[in-house]
């Protein structure tokens, strides 16, 4: 009976944890859905701003080799989200020379990180990304008083396929334009080619953070998927093994009422 009593308690606990896990997976299918719209929209903005900015690229000045780098690692606020962080710190780490400076976003993320890694606030969801952005682009500027304005500016995320890295600064012009080919503008050109340029690095950052929240939210959705599987099956199991010891109480109730009727 005590056994059977251990079994309930278990059997318990687990249907608890299964409502918790099935409340968090909705809220994680309804992240994901909210992250996915954001990000298919700012994906169309950021394909045209790199058009402006190709347009613009002659009137800017040449961009030199920077000397070294900043590297700037989008992790999670939130964790449960399998090797998510992991695959990121462990993709900076085979970088190979060092990074100039190092920024991460994420405090789950910058949990991993050594101590002279800057840590930015990162964002939870898709609804917190802008003030996410203007964080790291704060945070950047600031490095860059200290390692030098020439730093080049490299980002390392959790794609589909793994950690990747996508270089921003300096930025890739593809457009082969003549300063004989720049639109006309009521401002400068060499002006207004500064602010495409700003605006580019602004919503080129903000798509590449909002697919980085759409994997994490994926992931975690498999995670809590994996578990309520694992918990299902524990639970089958351990209704088998209660229903086992259920008839074993059964047989021998049955055969002591059967010792007693023979005394008779």
């Amino acid at each position: 009976m005590t056994q059977r009593r251990e079994l309930d308690n278990r059997l318990a606990l687990y249907g608890d944890l299964s409502g918790i896990l099935s409340a968090m997976r909705s809220f994680a299918l309804a992240e994901l859905r909210r992250v996915t719209q954001r990000e298919d929209a700012q994906q169309r903005s950021a394909q045209s701003l790199s058009e402006a900015f190709d347009a613009m690229s002659p009137a800017l000045p040449p961009a030199g080799a920077p000397a070294g780098d900043i590297w700037l690692l989008l992790g999670s606020v939130r964790g449960f989200c399998a090797s998510f962080n992991e695959d990121v710190a462990n993709r900076w780490r085979q970088e190979k020379p060092r990074p100039l400076a190092t920024i991460v976003a994420g405090e789950r993320l910058a949990a991993l990180m050594p101590e002279e890694a800057s840590a930015v606030a990162g964002a939870v969801s898709a609804t917190d990304a802008v003030p996410a952005i203007e964080r790291i682009l704060g945070a950047v500027d600031g490095t860059r008083q200290v390692v030098g304005s020439d730093a080049g500016l490299v980002v390392c995320l959790r794609d589909e396929d793994g950690a990747r890295v996508e270089r921003l600064q300096p930025f890739s012009v593809s457009s082969g334009r003549t300063p004989d080919e720049l639109p006309v503008t009521h401002e400068p050109a060499a002006q207004v080619a500064a602010g495409v340029a700003q605006h580019f690095l602004f919503h080129r950052l903000l798509a590449l953070l909002l697919r980085s929240l759409r994997v994490e939210n994926h992931m975690r959705l498999l995670q809590m998927e994996n578990a309520l599987q694992h918990i299902e099956r524990n639970t089958d199991a351990l209704k088998l093994l209660r229903n086992r010891l259920r008839q074993d109480e059964i047989v021998e109730e049955i055969e002591l009422i059967q010792r007693d009727a023979s005394r008779f």
